[in-house]
């Protein structure tokens, strides 16, 4: 029996040496850019919503991906145009500072990877972008898998923090 104690405690820990954690990165950010207002982009799914309350509870006031969509169509500006100088320049006007676009992979109803960036609309520029990755353990779907992954509103969090370090509300 003495002897199974050293043994489970060293399968422990070749399963959890085998298993990796969410993992973050950003663009570069020269210097942070003061944002109020984000228009959602439509098309990012269950994770841009989470997102988006994630980015709500931080101060920032958000436009839901669906009256982004009816905005575009006001605007009458094709999808082409939304991320371009002229059709940027016309959210501005609407008194939206940032659009943010959030595309996401998953399975068993958890995100796995996410790109994320928020374009100015005063300039064009890219003024904040994150990549995350879910933490992965054994085999896709297995018991140990699912116990290491992060769910929808983790991973919304961790991706809203790194968002609100690289620009914020204004005072």
């Amino acid at each position: 029996m003495r002897g199974a104690i050293p043994c489970l405690a060293l399968f422990g820990a070749l399963l959890l040496g085998g298993c990796g954690f969410s993992q973050t990165s950003s663009a570069p950010v020269a210097q942070r850019v003061p944002v109020n207002t984000i228009a959602m982009m439509p098309g990012g799914g269950i994770l841009a919503d989470a997102v988006a309350v994630e980015l709500s509870s931080r101060g920032f006031k958000i436009i839901d991906p669906a009256a982004t969509s009816s905005l575009i169509v006001r605007l009458r500006l094709k999808e082409i145009e939304i991320t371009q100088i002229a059709g940027l320049s016309r959210f501005k006007s609407q008194g939206i500072d940032a659009v943010l676009v959030v595309r996401a992979v998953g399975y068993d109803q958890q995100p796995q990877s996410a790109s994320v960036r928020m374009t100015s609309t005063e300039s064009g520029a890219l003024i904040a972008g994150v990549t995350w990755q879910n933490g992965f353990g054994g085999e896709a779907g297995s018991v140990v898998d699912r116990v290491m992954r992060k769910g929808l509103s983790q991973a919304a969090a961790e991706i809203a923090n790194q968002l609100a370090a690289q620009v914020g509300p204004s005072a």
